[in-house]
């Protein structure tokens, strides 16, 4: 009977033991399947992050739309118009100034680049006016002549009509000049300043007529005026 019950004792420890090693096998057995879990979402993200950013260089957004670049307005017609400015750079009273001027096509056929406070108008067929807004006796009169005209001709004729003293104006900052004329007048009662300038660019020959009266604002309009003017092309 002990024999018996013996066998039996060393049979059940036997049997608890080899429950014991299966129950503490499991876990390590698991183990690896949550490491693998848990590659896989690591692997995920980083495909998705990937993914964002060949959108990003593609220039679309997470939606897929087209990303516009800065200063790309549509026009309503399918079409991209871009804003066409450029910093012109002049002294006024010894100060270096920097502003932006706008690009302005006149029905004449050429271009100039307009700073804010100024605007360009048809006067007559033929001809343009460069206003200052603040104060309209302030402007320029441009003359495309093309390549018809010649500068000597254009210069004799202010000479021979002047009606004031003609003198010569030395080292004006602007580029293709033919000839650069000051005159001295009475206006109104009002002494002003006329510049009569030509200048060839590509070459075409503009004639250009700057008035500017005795005021105030021409310290600030005068040097204005000028840099608007060097920008003229066809």
């Amino acid at each position: 009977m002990k024999k018996i019950i013996g066998v039996f004792l060393v049979f059940f420890l036997v049997m608890l033991t080899a429950c014991n090693q299966t129950v503490e096998e499991d876990p390590q057995e698991e183990q690896p399947v949550e490491e693998n879990e848990e590659d896989g979402m690591e692997e995920e993200v980083i495909d998705e992050e990937e993914t964002d950013g060949e959108q990003r260089e593609n220039g679309e957004h997470e939606d897929g739309n087209d990303v516009e670049s800065p200063g790309e307005v549509e026009n309503g017609e399918g079409e991209i118009e871009l804003a066409d400015e450029k910093e012109l750079t002049f002294e006024i009273e010894g100060q270096t100034e920097t502003r932006v001027a706008q690009f302005n096509r006149s029905e004449l056929g050429y271009g100039i680049y307009v700073l804010e406070g100024y605007t360009l108008h048809s006067e007559e067929p033929g001809r343009d006016v460069l206003v200052f807004n603040n104060d309209g006796d302030f402007f320029t009169r441009i003359i495309p002549h093309g390549n018809e005209a010649s500068s000597e001709e254009l210069k004799d004729a202010i000479e021979e009509h002047a009606q004031g003293e003609i003198e010569t104006l030395q080292e004006l900052p602007m580029s293709g000049l033919q000839y650069a004329l000051k005159e001295s007048v009475e206006i109104s009662g009002e002494r002003t300043t006329i510049y009569h300038l030509a200048k060839e660019a590509e070459g075409e020959l503009f004639q250009l007529t700057v008035f500017l009266p005795a005021k105030e604002a021409q310290e600030g309009v005068a040097p204005s005026m000028l840099a608007m003017l060097e920008t003229v092309h066809p």
